[in-house]
């Protein structure tokens, strides 16, 4: 049997392809967008859009630090554009490696190779937002030499522990959205699949694109229905919840998501192992 780490590893391995395939495309595009706004102010930072920008109002003397923060700046506004494009092609992977006979074909069970999969898409998302992050932060690092900038970041109310709880919950709440996006996709893609062997002209993309389009909107009907139920339950088994306080509505709010990954992860599994059948590459 094959090890789940030495699976991960590799998988992890291919799908980071793409992600320094997105960030370099993303770099030149995001330099390529700086050169333009250099070039449409005639190479002088002195212009009204750095008083937005880093809130300096005196003259800039050293306009290499504007040029790097420009770039950051565009680095981080095609950041959005780059998740999206990656969510994409990520899912079409995914749901290729889930249907590949070479894949398939590895001594591994059925719930590790799907965990292994999921998993691998959402480390290699996370791996570009830190490649994305190291690179605006190195760009925009130099700002910090200003004085007027520096003095801005002091005035700053550091976060209590409240909040960075709240952050904490946000993030874990990112995550498991993130890993029900593949899920719910492998759902559609496994459960239209295994509907489409047991009907006639199996080949048809119009029965296809009819299928999918049913479960999309089954799925739609049962969160709704499911998302009012867990959080009923939830709030009856949790009384605390109905008051204002954040921290358990967070709380209630991360442990529906969770069980409903679980779920869904369990169906996809389901599917995998009984009804969809490998095919070659």
């Amino acid at each position: 049997m094959t090890s789940f780490n030495t699976l991960f590893n590799r998988m992890f391995q291919e799908k980071s392809r793409t992600v320094y395939l997105i960030y370099l495309i993303q770099a030149f595009a995001s330099l390529c967008f700086s050169v333009w706004m250099i070039i449409s102010m005639k190479g002088d930072p002195n212009v009204v859009v750095i008083n937005v920008v880093i809130n300096y109002h005196h003259e800039v003397t050293n306009h290499l630090i504007f040029y790097l923060l420009i770039f950051g700046v565009m680095m981080f506004s095609t950041s959005f554009f780059a998740y999206f494009v990656y969510w994409i092609i990520s899912s079409i992977k995914n749901e290729k490696i889930n249907r590949s006979q070479t894949w398939r074909l590895i001594p591994i069970s059925d719930t590790k190779f799907l965990l292994s999969n999921f998993g691998t898409a959402f480390i290699s998302y996370l791996w570009l937002m830190i490649l994305e992050g190291i690179t605006v932060a190195v760009t925009c690092l130099p700002v910090l030499t200003v004085n007027e900038v520096r003095k801005n970041f002091s005035r700053s109310q550091q976060l209590g522990t409240q909040d960075w709880w709240g952050l904490l919950g946000a993030l874990v709440l990112v995550i498991l959205l993130g890993y029900a996006w593949y899920a719910i996709v492998s759902l559609i893609n496994l459960s239209s699949r295994s509907i489409m062997d047991f009907l006639p002209n199996g080949s048809s993309k119009f029965i296809m694109f009819i299928v999918r389009v049913v479960i999309i909107l089954a799925i739609i009907w049962l969160l709704s229905k499911a998302t009012t139920v867990v959080f009923g339950a939830i709030g009856n088994f949790i009384p605390f919840l109905v008051d204002g306080n954040n921290d358990l509505q967070m709380s209630g709010t991360l442990v529906a998501f969770l069980l409903f990954d679980v779920v869904v992860t369990l169906i996809d599994i389901l599917l995998l192992n009984k009804f969809v059948e490998a095919k070659q590459n």
